[in-house]
């Protein structure tokens, strides 16, 4: 019934809408999307990446992020310059450099990420 996830492993292959910003894309402005987003270039805004149960956000090696990520899914191995709030899962890859707080259900980092910022596991978290 449940799987594992092995770090750095894809969600399972399934038919998913992936939406690729190239590494010579600079996009200004809030993203949206509801499935999975690959990030290689510059975001200057938000970027929420929630709704479907593979919805996750990979920012790769050369990306970088100027603004708060909100995923169920994380991957950072790029600069993110924000908060990350995840419902799900957070990987922070050997190149990641995070400057911001981050919130989230489970989390793995690699040996070599760097945050400059607070975690939060919000799984911990119970209601008042």
């Amino acid at each position: 019934m449940f799987k594992k996830m092995k770090f750095g492993q894809p969600p399972p292959a399934t038919s998913v809408e992936q939406t690729v910003i190239g590494q010579s894309a600079v996009v200004v402005g809030n993203i949206v999307s509801q499935d999975q987003v690959q990030l290689k270039g510059h975001v200057v805004g938000n970027i929420d990446v929630n709704g479907s149960p593979n919805a996750q956000l990979s920012v790769l090696s050369k990306a970088h992020v100027e603004g708060d990520i909100r995923a169920q899914q994380a991957v950072v191995n790029g600069v993110v310059t924000g908060n990350i709030e995840s419902t799900g899962r957070v990987e922070l890859h050997a190149g990641a450099q995070v400057k911001g707080n981050i919130s989230y259900s489970t989390m793995a980092i690699e040996h070599g990420a760097q945050l400059f910022g607070m975690m939060t596991n919000t799984s911990d978290v119970k209601p008042q």
